[in-house]
């Protein structure tokens, strides 16, 4: 899916909640109607403040959408995104450039749905009686009143992470000042999870055979970096956690989303981690028996 290390953590949350929209429906690609609802779930995000403002009911949105799009037999491995998504997201990029901001949050994706227009968007908005230029007003009036997504978002996911969870990540960030290796990649924070031993999911990452001494001799040497991939982990790990109905994002969640993320499984696998032992441990974790 095209998400880009540029975009704000509301709007790849809003990403992941358009694909989950789709999946759950069984819908055959993504399209303009899906990113709709996807940043009506995106909880706290400026989109989901606007169209809130205007009065579009999350449940009538997702109802519409069901009748837009015709179920799909089987549903693709990745699903693919609608031309008219595709022309949404790069609109919704170059509004951020004329913007002179720094970042494509759920505001400059609304405004990429306003500039094309195109594919099921469209029909849920007009069936709500919202224009397009009452969604760019809107959008404006908002960010008059001094708000962008980028001075909320560190604040909210700092809020949503666990107690071990915050300490996980400040001890990846001492290890790479340590290194002198800026910025924190994931090896940093594999390193970081094995060495916290309150985690019980943490404790997996040993019995399903971390090879730690390879671990912290690889991080000594130069290596790769998958810095560009931390944000998608702790993104991934954050929707995982709401999708549970959890209010915080916890070291489970974190660790079941580096063992999904294939360049997460790929670091997994490269120290001996016997990834589907580990994501059977953590899930019991997540889901006790009764």
């Amino acid at each position: 899916m095209e998400i880009t290390g540029h975009y704000s953590h509301h709007a790849r949350r809003a990403m992941l909640q358009a694909r989950a929209c789709a999946q759950q429906e069984r819908h055959a690609l993504l399209d303009t109607g899906h990113l709709l609802v996807g940043i009506l779930r995106a909880e706290g995000s400026l989109g989901q403040r606007v169209l809130r403002e205007l009065a579009l009911a999350p449940e009538e949105a997702e109802r519409r959408l069901t009748r837009l799009h015709p179920h799909a037999g089987r549903l693709p491995t990745e699903l693919p995104l609608s031309d008219a998504l595709k022309d949404t997201l790069r609109c919704a990029a170059e509004e951020s450039h004329l913007l002179g901001h720094h970042y494509v949050g759920t505001e400059h994706l609304l405004l990429g749905l306003v500039r094309c227009g195109g594919g099921s968007a469209r029909p849920i908005l007009h069936a709500s009686a919202i224009s397009l230029d009452q969604i760019r007003r809107q959008v404006r009036r908002v960010w008059q009143e001094g708000q962008t997504e980028i001075g909320l978002e560190k604040g909210l996911r700092l809020a949503r992470l666990s107690e071990l969870s915050r300490r996980v990540l400040s001890r990846a960030n001492m290890l790479a000042d340590d290194l002198d290796q800026h910025p924190v990649d994931l090896m940093h924070l594999l390193l970081a999870l094995a060495q916290e031993k309150r985690s019980p999911a943490a404790l997996s990452l040993h019995r399903c055979g971390l090879n730690l001494t390879a671990l912290q001799d690889a991080l000594r040497r130069p290596h790769v970096s998958t810095a560009a991939h931390l944000e998608e982990v702790l993104d991934e790990a954050v929707f995982y956690a709401e999708q549970m109905g959890s209010h915080y994002t916890g070291t489970d969640h974190i660790i079941m989303a580096l063992a999904r993320h294939e360049r997460g499984m790929w670091l997994l696998l490269k120290f001996r981690v016997d990834v589907e032992r580990l994501q059977r441990e953590v899930t019991l974790l997540l889901h006790p028996r009764r």
